[in-house]
């Protein structure tokens, strides 16, 4: 395991046997950092090359010039790839959580030459009229209560019942290392989210992941898909927003299977 902190703070897990294998990048959610994938890591290292990358404003980034003078999901894509050059990876599946997802439909859209196959966990193709609602109040009133309000009422929103606890606490733990203005950097493009996943053209395979139990977005994924003909969905049971901490085991077997199907398919495109 090598951490390096040029750029992007990420961590890179190589094969044991081979760095000629796959690469997996993993993306967090909001306010998360590569800690939230601690149920992933394990099982993805035993068939592919694994990277994590932090996203901008998350510890332990740094605040990165760029990013203060132009916040933006495309210049937070610019940086990923800024990532896999360094490290001379060409493509890769990546693998997103929420917001990690919102930031792999942009990739798919500036970069889609980079990009294997996507896994969109807990996917934010927008918002409902009372997540608006929610995001129109925390703007009225952001700056005038503490950023973690705001962050743990979304989150009990989001995720509301006893079996989403574990993620709640998880992100809400980490979010407190995040900060202020890093926080509210980010909750101000939620008014960018509608047009980052506008992108039906995108002729990557996607593979969606909800649980039945994200109620502010699972039918608008549903809804979505109606118009994405390399998408699809797979919606786990009694189980909430972030899937891959409340249904890992699911989540990682049914995300590992879709990149070996990718992968077979290239396969034999290259044998003919």
């Amino acid at each position: 395991m090598v951490s390096v902190q040029k750029r992007l703070h990420h961590k890179i897990f190589p094969h044991k046997k081979s760095l000629d294998l796959p690469w997996v990048v993993l993306l967090h959610g909001l306010g998360g950092n590569s800690k939230i994938w601690y149920k992933q890591l394990k099982y993805f290292k035993k068939n592919f090359n694994v990277m994590t990358i932090d996203l901008p404003d998350h510890h332990p980034n740094p605040v990165f010039k760029e990013w203060e003078e132009q916040c933006s999901f495309k210049t937070c894509a610019n940086m990923i790839v800024n990532v896999l050059d360094e490290h001379k990876i060409r493509k890769a599946h990546f693998v997103g959580i929420s917001l990690g997802s919102v930031v792999i439909y942009q990739l798919m859209k500036s970069h889609e030459n980079r990009i294997h196959s996507a896994v969109l966990g807990g996917m934010v193709i927008r918002f409902n009229r009372f997540s608006e609602t929610l995001i129109r109040v925390g703007s009225a009133v952001k700056n005038f209560v503490p950023y973690m309000w705001l962050y743990r009422l979304f989150a009990q929103i989001m995720m509301p019942k006893r079996n989403h606890k574990a993620s709640r606490n998880i992100f809400i733990g980490e979010a407190k290392k995040m900060g202020r203005t890093s926080f509210l950097r980010w909750f101000q493009l939620a008014n960018s989210v509608r047009e980052t996943t506008n992108g039906d053209h995108i002729k990557v395979p996607k593979l969606y992941i909800s649980g039945n139990e994200d109620h502010l977005f699972v039918e608008l994924v549903k809804d979505h898909l109606k118009g994405d003909k390399h998408g699809k969905l797979h919606v786990i049971p009694n189980c909430g927003h972030v899937c891959n901490i409340e249904k890992s085991d699911e989540f990682n077997e049914i995300s590992s299977s879709f990149i070996n199907s990718i992968e077979e398919i290239s396969r034999l495109e290259r044998a003919k």
